[in-house]
């Protein structure tokens, strides 16, 4: 099987330059200015997140992320994406799932450099194909009331921003900080990192409206808009 350019690229690395790599990884932020924004596109062809309607997850929150980053400097905002394409930064080697996701959540709060908000883009996924809707996670225990009005900012543009460009009442399942819904997988170690920190579920895949809805350009767009705006306002106040 061909590997990834990625990946190949990461061990060449690692061969190459070891010590450098580790120094690095000592001091995360050393060398890395101050921006406005993180940006974490949600999972990687290594965890691929929800699938529905012949999509998955980590293919659609990157190009969301993209836009949000381009409406973002538009408005005068520094962004860092945790990734440009679809690799993991991490090899996913732990034994354990859930420190799988650990290790490379942290990966992803490092790689956005010294950000004064994290923003992670997700899609839903549940057994129940009748279940749709947006949700917004924030950590009450890491910069709680900043992190809520974030969460808060960025639901209620993406509500109203789908509803105006699509005509679709996205379903309000509200802004929550019950870090256990994560549980099995994920524990929310996205809201974890030094900054006050959103988890956005925009909708389920695995529900065929909002998976069909998904598919379409104008929702994407409309998702970007709400999540850059509530960012945007989040700043302004």
């Amino acid at each position: 099987m061909v590997k990834p350019l990625c990946v190949v690229l990461a061990a060449t690395l690692a061969l190459l330059f070891p010590q450098s790599l580790l120094a690095f990884d000592e001091q995360p932020h050393a060398l890395v200015p101050m921006v406005d924004v993180g940006l974490d596109p949600g999972h990687s062809y290594s965890d691929v997140g929800a699938a529905g309607g012949g999509l998955r997850e980590f293919e659609v929150t990157l190009p969301i992320a993209m836009r949000v980053k381009e409406l973002l400097e538009e408005s005068g905002l520094s962004v860092s994406l945790s990734r440009d394409d679809h690799c993991p930064l991490t090899d996913f080697s732990e034994p354990d799932p859930t420190d799988r996701v650990r290790v490379e959540q942290e990966a992803r709060i490092a790689a956005v450099g010294n950000a004064r908000v994290f923003v992670s883009i997700h899609l839903n996924g549940f057994g129940d194909h009748r279940v749709r809707g947006a949700e917004t996670y924030y950590n009450r225990d890491n910069h709680g009331k900043e992190s809520e009005e974030l969460a808060t900012s960025i639901h209620r543009h993406l509500l109203s921003g789908v509803r105006e460009a699509t005509g679709y009442w996205l379903p309000d399942r509200g802004v929550k900080d019950d870090l256990w819904a994560g549980k099995p997988y994920g524990h929310f170690f996205s809201l974890r990192g030094d900054m006050p920190s959103v988890l956005v579920e925009a909708m389920f895949l695995s529900n065929p409206q909002e998976a069909a809805l998904m598919g379409l350009e104008e929702t994407r767009e409309a998702v970007a808009r709400g999540i850059a705006e509530g960012i945007m306002e989040y700043f302004a106040q």
